[in-house]
Order: structure tokens, then sequence, then C-alpha cells
């Protein structure tokens, strides 16, 4: 007999690494439990998804058929599926046997501009603090000017944070009631209450699982001017994003830069009138399609993000944050260099 997916599709930034890292982490303890959790590793579902959105490619079908096969629950992560098309979507219940319950993980709007900016920034992007901002505000749904494409800056942010038409496209495929919005506590909530909220939804208890072995690292607000900045270096040098991904995104950016995180200022942002509107606007479109929750809606009204203004933060500083992930950078390439020396001198010896 068929069992039930949970599909969790973002949207992103919203703890989506956490909740994978631990499901990764925790792959046995789940299956002991009776979930299962497709793929050897957290790429394969990264490539089942995009395979799924490319409309080629066979991961996706293998995933769904272990799915559908399985008669307990099932869960895929991959927040490349949040802002799917319908046709996607439907090929998601085409494909899979059983229940399907969607989960759209929903931070407040606030700590989710701040939040993608860097992002956007360790994918390759040049976007200023101020063109992010302006783009997001022109784009915003409902109240752009009817036929206008709108700024890129805005586009991207809001096809990946605009949770109704996510609620929508989802809930035309399995039903509304089968989507359901886990909100994300605000600060100061416990550490572990968005994953005790997640195992709610797996039907399983919290408790007994290993820690998430890694996270989501953010930025201060130095390093993340100094990823704007490289980003336009490289494109002027004929390399845009994706060219040198492993280095400048896993090393530079997520494990050296993010190092010096509580020796910078961290990105504020104050909570404008129109974040507050905007947001009791999408509860409110959120209710209507009648869709479950998880959590609490109030948590999903915008708080200040405490921090400076990227534009305000002194060039000395950023020269620091650069000259740290030069040295990091030169420092990963000196003991990778000694590792093969040593290995070939090994290799002399035992040949």
């Amino acid at each position: 007999m068929p069992g039930r997916l949970v599909l969790h599709v973002g949207a992103m930034k919203s703890g989506t690494t956490f909740i994978q890292s631990r499901l990764f982490a925790n792959k046995a303890m789940l299956r002991s439990r009776g979930v299962l959790v497709p793929g050897r590793e957290w790429l394969s579902q990264v490539y089942a998804a995009k395979h799924l959105l490319e409309g080629q490619g066979r991961m996706w079908e293998k995933h769904a058929a272990r799915v559908s096969e399985h008669d307990g629950t099932s869960v895929i992560s991959m927040e490349y599926l949040g802002p799917a098309r319908p046709a996607a979507a439907a090929r998601v219940r085409e494909t899979v046997a059983g229940e399907i319950e969607v989960v759209i993980t929903a931070r407040d709007l606030n700590r989710s501009i701040a939040a993608m900016w860097q992002e956007t920034l360790q994918n390759g992007r040049t976007w200023t603090w101020q063109e992010y901002l302006d783009g997001i505000v022109a784009y915003r749904p409902g109240h752009r000017e009817a036929g206008q494409p709108g700024p890129e800056t805005g586009r991207t942010f809001w096809r990946q944070q605009n949770l109704v038409r996510m609620a929508q496209t989802w809930g035309q495929a399995v039903g509304p009631e089968n989507v359901t919005v886990l909100t994300v506590p605000h600060p100061g909530a416990p550490r572990d209450l968005l994953w005790e909220r997640f195992a709610s939804v797996l039907g399983t208890d919290p408790e007994g699982f290993a820690p998430a072995p890694t996270q989501n690292e953010s930025l201060g607000a130095a390093s993340a001017l100094v990823m704007r900045r490289l980003n336009e270096l490289l494109e002027e040098a004929g390399l845009p994003f994706p060219a040198g991904t492993p280095f400048r995104k896993g090393l530079l950016s997520k494990t050296i830069l993010a190092g010096r995180k509580s020796s910078e200022p961290s990105i504020g942002l104050p909570v404008a009138p129109w974040v507050r509107d905007h947001a009791r606007e999408m509860v409110e479109g959120l209710q209507r399609l009648g869709v479950r929750l998880v959590g609490d809606w109030a948590e999903l009204e915008p708080v200040e993000v405490p921090g400076i203004d990227p534009a305000t933060v002194p060039e000395g500083e950023v020269t620091e944050a650069a000259v740290a992930g030069l040295s990091g950078l030169l420092a990963d390439v000196i003991r990778r260099d000694e590792e093969e020396r040593a290995a070939a001198r090994e290799a002399e010896k035992t040949g």
C-alpha cells in the first residue's frame, strides 16, 4: 500500500539547510522509525529536483519510484521546488503514488530580505544593498505596474519568496488541505523548535537525533561587500558564476569569511511600513487558501534585523575582510600542496 510523501519545497532561507542536514545526518535513525529519506546524499535530492523542473533526466523518477514503493512516510527536501511551475507540481502528483503533503517553511519577510541578499552574493550576483532593496519594493506582488517586467533584483527575490503563489501552485496539484505552512520561530526561540515542528509533520518524536553537522552560514557586512566586489572582478575577467563555485562559495564565503561573522557588524534592516503591509496581506492570502498551519501566524510578523547599513561599512574593514579571505585561500592552497608532496614522497618510498 502506498505511503505518504512529505515534500519540503522551501522557501529559500527558511531553515532549509538546517532541516536537510538533520535529515541526512539521521537517515538510519529515521529509517528505523519507518521514515525513508531517498538518496544516498543530499545532492541526489538536488539532482532529482532539477530533473523534475527541467523535465528531463531520470533522477526524479528514481526517487518517485522509491517513495511509491515505501509503505510509510518518505521525505524529500529541496527549496528549488518552491517556485515550481504548475506543470512540474502536477508531475509530482502523477509520479508519486499515495498521499503527498507539501511543506512550505516560512520566515518573516524582513529577515528573509537580509538573508537573501547575502545568498545572491554567494551565488555570484553583484547588486548593491540599495539596488536589491529598491528592486524588491518595485516588484512587490500585487503592487507593480501591469505589463512591466520589473527589475531582475525584484524578480529574483519574489520568485523565491512569494509564499502565496507557492501555496497556490502546490495546492492546485495536491489540494490546499495537503499544503502545510510551517513558520520559522522568531529570534530567541529554543534552537530545536524548528526541527520539533518538522518532526511533527513527519509523525516522529523529535528526540534522539544527532545534531545537524552543517549550517548555511551567513556573512558579516564587510565580508558581504567583499563577495560583491569579487564577483564584479571575476565577471570582468571572464569568469562569471558558477565558475569556481567550490572555491568562491564553498571555501571562501561559507567557510573562511563566514568564520569572521562574530568580528564584523551584521547587516541590519529596520522594518519598513510596506514590509508590514505585505506580511499582513501574505498571511491573509495563505489563510484564504485554506492551508494547514504548523507554528504561529504571528511569527510571520516582520521583526527588525539588528545591524548596520552595508553602505556605511568603513573601507578599512572591507579591506581587512578581503585580506583575511585571501590569506585563508592561500593557506588552503599551501596545505593542499604540502599534502600532495607528502603523498608523492610516500609513493616513491613504497614504489
